[in-house]
């Protein structure tokens, strides 16, 4: 069985075109108040605009809690990339890393989709056996995903 890759990678400080897919970002941080010291460090999030495999990202959000970075993906997955006969080609498989400022970055665990519709993948990475380098004020610097169709594909790694 054969499957398809794909890459792409959104870099939210500078717009750039990579392969076919034109990347777009606009970051927007909001800084947390000192006085709210229980909650995260910082707090941040990009607008993208992107497609793999028709597939269309368009946010992504982080935050610290303690030593942990959470990060949340939202895509689309569009109802004509799940209309194949062979149910094995209506399965993508993603893999995504985040880079943070301070040349700080984490890889996400291999996500899959089956299904079309609006779509939000959450992650985390702790960081206590790195210094906790989470508790530091860090902003998004890029996101980078790889893809590919195939129930038993293996994204690229990273």
């Amino acid at each position: 069985m054969s499957s398809s890759i794909a890459r792409a990678f959104f870099d939210v400080r500078t717009p750039r075109y990579v392969g076919r897919a034109l990347l777009l970002a606009l970051a927007a941080s909001a800084a947390p108040s000192p006085t709210h010291a229980a909650g995260p460090v910082w707090r941040d999030e990009a607008e993208l605009a992107v497609r793999v495999f028709e597939h269309p990202f368009q946010r992504v959000t982080a935050n610290d809690v303690g030593c942990v970075v959470r990060a949340r993906l939202y895509f689309d997955a569009p109802a004509s990339g799940y209309q194949e006969t062979a149910p094995q080609r209506n399965h993508y498989r993603f893999l995504a890393e985040i880079k943070l400022s301070g040349g700080n970055r984490f890889v996400s665990e291999v996500f899959s989709n089956t299904e079309p519709g609006a779509r939000v993948y959450e992650l985390s990475y702790n960081t206590a056996l790195e210094g906790c380098w989470a508790q530091q004020a860090l902003k998004l610097r890029k996101v980078d995903v790889h893809a590919c169709r195939g129930s038993k594909c293996t994204p690229q790694a990273f």
